[in-house]
């Protein structure tokens, strides 16, 4: 019998196994132990599926608070750095005493930066209409949804 035909090479090295065998017990063996390693395999595979169905999402979840912790505080970080170069380069050999001060008001304009997006965001809100923290937009009802400021 020829294994040339369909299936190619994968058949020919399963029929050259089976003629170097020696034996239908080898050859039963050999296929007992296929199909134990097919299924081993594909058990692992479903525990690593699993795994990864966990792991990924917490990934990316960790890699977005990163993210956002970066853009909250980077940006007042680079600030602050800028302003300590500056002052670093004034007060240096060669500098002209342009702006010593620049380190301080660098970090006061990030506290001030701060101060106003706490003010803002602890500002309460009265809106009937769209309950984020800053709309404010009111409609005005009849007195249905929400009492109006001007009644109260």
């Amino acid at each position: 019998m020829s294994a040339s035909g369909a299936g190619g090479s994968r058949v020919r090295s399963l029929f050259d196994r089976a003629a170097n065998a020696g034996s239908i017990g080898a050859v039963l063996f050999q296929g007992i132990g296929a199909v134990l390693f097919a299924i081993g395999s594909a058990l692992a595979s479903g525990v690593l599926t699993i795994a990864d169905v966990f792991i990924i999402p917490a990934q990316s979840f960790i890699g977005a608070v990163g993210g956002l912790i970066d853009a909250v505080f980077g940006g007042a970080a680079q600030i602050i750095n800028f302003g300590a170069i500056a002052t670093a380069l004034s007060l240096g050999p060669g500098g002209r005493f342009a702006s010593p001060l620049s380190f301080g008001f660098a970090f006061a304009m990030v506290l001030l930066a701060f101060y106003i997006l706490l003010a803002y965001i602890s500002e309460e809100d009265t809106t009937n209409f769209f309950p984020l923290i800053g709309t404010g937009f009111d409609l005005p009802t009849p007195g249905f949804l929400d009492s109006e400021e001007e009644s109260e």
